[in-house]
């Protein structure tokens, strides 16, 4: 069975409402750049998330481009981490959660996707 990956959006923003490690975002069309933000993390004991992007490689195996460790947004309901990715070739990209520090589910009040270098 031939499943394809969702349609794809260059800049976008959305919540977490919950989620666990291996969760995996709506794909995006970038060209070179993305910023990843998290506005208000939250979820009792965790204190980190690991945010890796992946290239969505249609019919072959997805390329890992990279990570980083978000803390700050779990400061309070207005911090913000952030993360940004260059240099990647033209193609559809998602974020996949990796280990959550503390807990097992995360919780994030803004996540912002953004592709557009001009505004970093």
């Amino acid at each position: 069975m031939l499943t394809l990956a969702p349609s794809a959006f260059a800049n976008w923003s959305s919540n977490l409402d919950g989620v666990m490690s291996g969760f995996e975002s709506r794909r995006w069309d970038d060209q070179q750049y993305t910023e990843i933000r998290f506005t208000g993390c939250d979820q009792g004991y965790a204190t980190s998330v690991d945010v890796n992007l992946w290239e969505d490689v249609a019919l072959n195996y997805d390329n890992y481009k990279g990570d980083h460790t978000f803390t700050k947004c779990f400061d309070n309901s207005t911090s913000v981490s952030a993360g940004t990715f260059s240099g990647l070739p033209v193609n559809n990209y998602y974020f996949k959660i990796g280990t959550i520090g503390g807990s097992n589910q995360l919780w994030v009040r803004d996540v912002d996707v953004d592709t557009t270098l001009a505004d970093s």
